[in-house]
């Protein structure tokens, strides 16, 4: 009698440790308040300050200031609309461990999280208008503001509220931008959560037990992200799947390469593995290297994986970033509608593997059918064409039969420009189709009578250096788009670059729209083409001198050339946005130029770069700039700033007569070829 219920005691006892591991893995039941409690000195995150080494934060440490944050929502006056359950706080954190701690904040007390994508104030504001409250920055350390992290408990932590799992209940609003229109607001509710996070554990696990401590056999893995968690992408795969299975992240994004290569260099040396969450945008930046073995060896069993997604991934790059990281280089298709959809590893396969639970159709247009849906049973039609590699099998409902497939590129997108349809799609093609041309996006502008304006990738040695090239490139561009197209349908506005200017999560905005084209209304700005950085110490601009510049006008009759006062302007302003050590020359007065050299004149319809560097030395702050072009050195020199505050504007010669035009900038028509 005993030996025949032994199996079943052992069963079901493996079902309450099953029960027990799903728990301690779940956002719905809490699962970071159990893991805490199961190791509460295991790492929950490592703090990244500039200057000093990684720093371990424990499971309790985290959990003390969740409910440090429970205390600050407490002390709101009793009649606040955002303490009660189900209130809506717009939640926007520079670093990955202040959002954490909020959003679990929120969450432990039945709240709803409203992230936005940026914190532009008109962005905050227009949300402000239909939520309860915007939540504070945090300190660096994830404290409310004026609380000091030394002076808080760090006992193991109670669960403050009980709130009743319910998959069904909305988790948070993610704010979605794209190129045009109005940013829409996405709810995702726990179950869709879920969904995804059980998926790629299935897919990619991270080298933990159940209860989220290091497995014996496995070295520990950390998450390391170079993305934004305001996103779906960041969020869920940096930030709430290391959180749920009680692996350690990294208190902020690695931004830079030398962050990165500094943060995976200091957790090897401590014993872990880095997972690397990124993005087309960023692993572009990836060092180039002549001897890439020797970068490999570097990079041997440091890297666990890495996941890249907002984009597909050039091969060049995918190729390059596996070289570099020896990590292989999981890309994932989706959006914030959808969630994950597809996967794919270029070095195995150009082609794309639907996610686990994901259905697909691709007749009579692209669709899917997934649990990370917001109507699960119901098809969502992507904006995207793609086609079957084997023929669609019979049933929809079999799971494992769904083929492999690839991308063909965005449905046709179509406009009316003058009231004649004009499709962007078929317009970018033509021109990709040009042997100088690599990339290219075509948009409506809605400012300048919806004429189209044109983003052309090209290769560096390619790109057009001055007003002749530049002119004789667009015009070899509209006569190939003249045989198939309808004047109205050729691009009037152009802009050349090496790449596009995507965020972190490889989108092109309507804010990298905006600086595009931000010439065409001030005409005091120069043609903006892109910006590079490897720190917050150092940006440098990649520009072009518009035609309709208003500091040309008088200067010169013969030849109209930038001048030197505007190329001091235009350093001050790059310098006024760096930062070193969380300090800029905002905060300081300005005192003089030093070693300032002008080399060469500065022609309309030139590109070139301004680099600038932000440096402290036993004077003070001081920016190093230099502003060159192909034809050589144009400017350089030093803006020297001391300790004192002062807000009124830069000192001779930046106020002399010759910048009056700032308040008054030329309003003439823009060129054709603009």
């Amino acid at each position: 009698m005993s030996d025949a219920r032994q199996p079943a005691s052992r069963a079901t006892a493996r079902s309450t440790e099953q029960d027990a591991a799903l728990r301690a893995t779940s956002l719905i039941h809490q699962g970071w308040r159990q893991l805490a409690r199961l190791a509460p000195a295991a790492p929950a995150c490592w703090l990244a300050s500039p200057g000093q080494p990684l720093r371990p934060l424990s499971r309790a440490e985290l959990m003390a200031r969740v409910d440090a944050w429970h205390q600050w929502l407490d002390n709101l006056p009793a009649a606040h609309a955002g303490r009660r359950p189900g209130a809506r706080w717009v939640l926007f954190q520079p670093t990955a461990l202040g959002a954490c701690v909020q959003l679990l904040a929120l969450w432990e007390r039945g709240m709803l999280a409203v992230l936005p994508g940026d914190d532009r104030p008109e962005t905050l504001a227009r949300l402000a208008e239909s939520c309860d409250g915007k939540l504070p920055e945090t300190s660096a350390a994830g404290w409310p503001p004026e609380q000091s992290g030394a002076a808080s408990s760090v006992a193991a932590p109670n669960t403050p509220f009980e709130i009743t799992p319910d998959g069904a209940r909305l988790a948070l609003e993610l704010c979605t931008s794209g190129s045009t229109g109005e940013p829409l607001r996405i709810a995702k509710r726990f179950d869709q959560l879920e969904a995804e996070l059980a998926v790629h554990r299935t897919l990619w696990p991270l080298a933990t037990d159940a209860s989220g401590t290091d497995s014996a056999s496995e070295p520990g893995t950390v998450s390391l992200s170079q993305v934004s968690h305001q996103h779906i992408y960041g969020l869920l795969v940096s930030l709430l799947r290391p959180l749920s299975e009680g692996v350690p992240f990294l208190s902020e994004a690695c931004h830079y390469p030398e962050q990165l290569a500094a943060a995976i260099a200091q957790l090897s040396g401590l014993g872990y593995r880095c997972q690397l969450v990124s993005s087309p945008a960023q692993l572009a930046r990836l060092p180039q290297a002549s001897d890439e073995s020797r970068v490999a060896s570097q990079a041997q069993d440091q890297v666990l994986r890495v996941f890249s997604s907002g984009a597909p991934l050039p091969a060049e790059a995918a190729r390059h970033a596996e070289n570099c990281l020896q990590a292989p280089v999981i890309e994932i298709y989706g959006s914030t509608e959808t969630g994950g959809i597809a996967h794919r590893r270029q070095h195995e396969t150009p082609h794309w593997t639907p996610l686990p639970e994901v259905e697909l159709r691709f007749s009579p247009a692209f669709a899917v059918r997934s649990p990370f849906l917001e109507q699960p049973d119901q098809w969502w039609q992507q904006a995207d064409n793609a086609a079957p590699l084997t023929p669609e099998p019979p049933s929809q409902g079999e799971q494992n039969n769904a083929p492999r497939f690839q991308l063909l590129g965005r449905s046709d997108r179509l406009v009316k420009l003058a009231g004649k349809r004009v499709s962007l799609s078929a317009v970018e093609r033509c021109l990709s189709a040009q042997a100088e041309v690599l990339e290219v996006r075509c948009l409506p502008m809605p400012t300048r009578d919806h004429r189209l304006g044109a983003v052309v990738v090209m290769e560096e040695s390619a790109l057009p250096q001055d007003h002749a090239s530049r002119r004789d490139l667009i015009a070899r561009l509209r006569r190939a788009l003249m045989p198939g197209f309808e004047r109205i349908a050729l691009p009037r506005y152009w802009r050349f670059v090496t790449r596009l200017p995507l965020n972190a999560q490889g989108k092109f905005t309507a804010d990298s729209v905006a600086r595009l084209f931000a010439d065409l209304d001030d005409h005091r700005l120069p043609r903006w083409l892109g910006e590079t950085s490897s720190g917050p110490q150092q940006l440098t601009l990649e520009a072009e001198v518009p035609d309709s510049l208003c500091y040309l006008e008088g200067h010169f009759a013969a030849q109209p050339l930038v001048p030197g006062v505007v190329m001091l302007k235009w350093a001050r302003d790059l310098g006024r946005r760096l930062r070193l050590a969380g300090v800029g020359v905002q905060e300081s007065r300005f005192q003089r130029l030093e070693r300032i050299k002008f080399s060469n004149l500065l022609l309309p319809g030139m590109r070139f770069s301004l680099a600038a560097t932000l440096v402290a030395d036993s004077h003070g702050l001081r920016v190093d700039f230099r502003l060159e072009s192909r034809a050589g050195l144009h400017a350089s020199g030093r803006l020297r700033y001391g300790a004192e505050t002062d807000d009124t504007p830069l000192s001779s010669p930046l106020n002399s007569p010759l910048s009056s035009p700032l308040s008054s900038p030329q309003t003439t028509p823009t060129p054709e070829a603009s």
